[in-house]
């Protein structure tokens, strides 16, 4: 769940976690948050046009590696990474290291009390413990954050006989992936700071005579140290994902999967919709988007859809009172799963400061 909060810390809600009543299925669960100190914008610009993805030295194979590909990719062909080719996304290693410390904290500590946890939080004097917070972890790397985002996703896999498991660069890939197919987790994902950092860690064990329990935590820190690693859209412009050119893509979204649940309080609480469509531009600026001028096609047949923003938000930030979708930003959702291998044109219509904006695109969901 993603938290933010302009000065001070932040506390997450309580999370709900998945069972897993399968014995060759993975249950899956995942945590957002965002804390921000003095956020200053400054210059910049960007169109959503696709730039070149900045080659990472994640080692092959690894599931950092996976989560880069799929991250980079997304930020750099959406336009996310802004405009100056000097701020782009970048690997940054104190980050990583405070990734994975908390991977590896949250894994052990899940084995160690018998319930499969995830937390953005840590207590002291349990083994492991780098810090309460993700900014108090990120010091405890080296990394003197001004802002910050931690999003986290994880993976609990209880089994009487080894099924075919993804290898840890699927796996990475896999976790980036679901994610970005969500609500308040791709707001965390397509934060503004340069600085990212992974971490992932597995452990099998058994649990008693006859079954094994795969405990996998992922975890991605972004930020900055300074504004000279703040990334900026500039005025006036708006960066979406899905874009132009976005392949891959889910075809569906269960709201109940995410915690909080983006449609909690309505009828698509417990729904299957389709997959979230994030717009953002830079704060302060206020972005609107039109629901009678925009849409979502398939060869000519619409997809029904809904508008998300700061207004009706049906979330809060308990610190605050203030709805986890922020002015600049805004979710057009389908409320029905799109067709998987299908290319869908979406149109989105709306002001900016009260300026008028349009954008289109054309998306393929992936087969599942």
């Amino acid at each position: 769940m993603p938290l933010f909060c302009p000065a001070g810390k932040a506390y997450p809600l309580p999370m709900t976690l998945l069972g897993s009543n399968a014995m060759t299925k993975s249950s899956t669960f995942s945590l957002s948050l965002i804390l921000s100190l003095s956020l200053v914008a400054c210059g910049g610009g960007g169109d959503g046009d696709s730039t070149a993805v900045v080659p990472a030295t994640y080692a092959p194979g690894s599931a950092e590696l996976g989560a880069w590909n799929v991250l980079s990719d997304a930020r750099t062909r959406c336009g996310f990474d802004g405009s100056d080719p000097l701020v782009k996304l970048t690997r940054n290693a104190k980050l990583d290291a405070a990734a994975l410390s908390h991977s590896k904290y949250l894994v052990d500590l899940s084995f160690a009390t018998g319930d499969s946890i995830l937390s953005h939080l840590e207590t002291p004097g349990t083994p492991g413990f780098t810090g309460v917070y993700p900014w108090d972890r990120a010091v405890y790397q080296g990394y003197n954050y001004k802002a910050l985002a931690e999003i986290l996703e994880a993976t609990v896999w209880d089994y009487t006989s080894a099924p075919v498991f993804p290898t840890m660069e699927e796996r990475g890939a896999g976790s980036m992936r679901s994610l970005l197919n969500t609500v308040y987790h791709l707001s965390g994902a397509m934060y503004e700071g340069a600085d990212v950092g992974f971490g992932a860690y597995l452990k099998t064990a058994m649990i008693n005579a006859t079954t094994w329990r795969e405990e996998y935590r992922f975890g991605s820190l972004n930020g900055f140290e300074d504004t000279s690693r703040h990334i900026t859209l500039g005025t006036s412009k708006v960066a979406t994902y899905p874009c132009q050119g976005s392949s891959n893509i889910p075809p569906k979204f269960l709201p109940a999967d995410e915690s909080p649940n983006p449609f909690i309080g309505t009828g698509y609480a417990n729904a299957i919709v389709g997959p979230p469509i994030y717009l953002k531009v830079d704060a302060p600026q206020l972005i609107t988007v039109n629901p009678l001028s925009s849409s979502i096609t398939q060869n000519g047949m619409t997809v029904p859809f809904v508008v998300m923003t700061h207004s009706n938000d049906p979330n809060e930030d308990p610190t605050n009172g203030e709805p986890y979708i922020h002015p600049n930003e805004a979710f057009v959702i389908p409320t029905v799963a799109l067709n998987p291998d299908t290319s869908y044109l979406v149109t989105l219509n709306g002001t900016i400061n009260n300026v008028a904006f349009s954008r289109s695109f054309t998306m393929s969901t992936g087969s599942r």
